[in-house]
């Protein structure tokens, strides 16, 4: 197959899909990857929590913006039980 042109059967495509991600459950395990992923990553509280409120963080902006900040606090301080980390 010429270089450039998509082969139907390469397992290792870049595929996009589009998944519904308004319903509460969703949004939580959402918001809780993000700060698991970020916190394992050496995030602080502070830096996790501003994430949410930055517009180019998509997925965790869009919790902050549908679920608010009492819902991303709630998420945060049941994740830090799991992961336990010094409060920033």
């Amino acid at each position: 197959m010429p270089y450039g042109d998509p082969d139907p059967e390469d397992p290792m495509a870049l595929t996009g899909v589009v998944l519904p991600a308004a319903d509460e459950h969703s949004l939580r395990e959402m918001a809780s990857c993000f700060i698991e992923e970020f916190l394992r990553d050496g995030w602080s509280q502070a830096q996790l929590r501003a994430m949410f409120r930055n517009p180019s963080y998509r997925g965790p902006y869009l919790v902050w913006r549908e679920k608010g900040e009492a819902f991303v606090e709630a998420v945060l301080q049941d994740v830090l039980q799991r992961w336990p980390v010094k409060p920033s």
